[in-house]
Formats: C-alpha cells, structure tokens, sequence
C-alpha cells in the first residue's frame, strides 16, 4: 500500500517514492495497478475516498464520459441511486479483493509445502488474478447493462437520441429561416 500525505497547502507528498505528486499522478498509480491510501497529515484521517473521488470529478470535468442523461437521472432518485450504483460496485471490487486473497493463500501453501515452487506459485497467482480481472470486467459490464436498463425504463433518451433531435431541430430552423425569408421578399 503507498502512503500519500495530503499537507493543508494542498500538495500530496508521496511517502514511497519521496516526492511530491498531483491529482494526476495519482490517478497514475492507481491506473498501474497501485494500492493507494491518502491521509490528511496533521489528522491522519484517511481521505483516499475523497481524494479518488476528486480525481474523477476532475477525469470527468475534462472528458466528459458520462452521459448527461445518467447523470441527470441519478440526481433525480437522489442518494438511492448512487447508493445502488455505489453498492455494486463495491461489492464487485470486495468479491475480486476476497478472491485474489484466497489465491494469494493457497498458493503460499502449496510452495510452503514444496508441492510448487515460488516462481510457479507466483506465475499460477498472476493467471488466476488476471482470470478474475476478467470476471471483474465481465460483472461491471452487467452493471453498466442493468444502468442502461434502467434509464430506458425511465424514459431518459440516449446521446444518439438527442443528437438526432438537435439534427432534426437544425432542419427545422433553416427551413423557417427559409419561409421567412421568402416571405419577406414575396411583401
């Protein structure tokens, strides 16, 4: 686990690597594969919550990735909806974290015994972990399904959706542009 110090003038202090890091490097880390914790330095408070949190506000704020209208709906069911959204997703990552610890084990248990060696344990725990990134990936596709499920039973309509009104809006207002044009040389 890397530790990083959040220090009051904002700046994070990586702990490891023993240099000051951005929002943006640590994002890095934790896109390469990295176990960060975050801590405020004169509480000790774990922020790494607030701090990830932060991170994809500012991830979204420059590539706008979600849909407006899932957002939007997510606003109007309130708390429950990014509870639910919130709860799969945590419970996806524990279920990856309780699996990729048993692997972990039995493999230990198996060199401990002599019954495998370190590098086969190591590489027969790297196959199974990728094997459950897998898993992992194919779980939080069927979240991503049962959300697009859902703002379709509520009716919110897709980016193609509007982009075809706003098309159709755009032909509209030339062809009144049109008529009142030759209108006003037909007076």
């Amino acid at each position: 686990m890397r530790l990083i110090k959040k220090y009051r003038n904002r700046k994070f202090y990586d702990t490891v690597d023993k240099r000051y890091v951005s929002l943006s490097g640590i994002a890095s880390l934790v896109r390469d594969g990295e176990e960060v914790q975050v801590v405020d330095s004169k509480t000790g408070e774990n922020i790494t919550t607030l701090v990830l949190s932060q991170i994809l506000r500012e991830q979204e704020r420059q590539d706008s990735s979600l849909p407006q209208g899932l957002l939007t709906a997510l606003v109007r069911r309130g708390s429950l909806g990014l509870d639910q959204l919130r709860g799969s997703f945590h419970a996806s990552l524990k279920a990856l974290q309780e699996l990729e610890d048993e692997i972990r084990e039995r493999t230990d248990t198996l060199a401990s015994r002599g019954e495998i060696t370190l590098t086969e344990a190591q590489e027969l725990r790297e196959d199974m972990a990728a094997r459950a990134r897998e898993r992992q990936a194919a779980v939080e596709g069927t979240i991503i399904q049962e959300i697009h499920d859902s703002l379709v039973r509520l009716d919110v309509p897709t980016q193609t959706e509007l982009e075809g009104l706003r098309s159709r809006l755009d032909q509209v207002e030339t062809k009144v542009d049109s008529l009142l044009r030759d209108q006003g040389l037909s007076e």
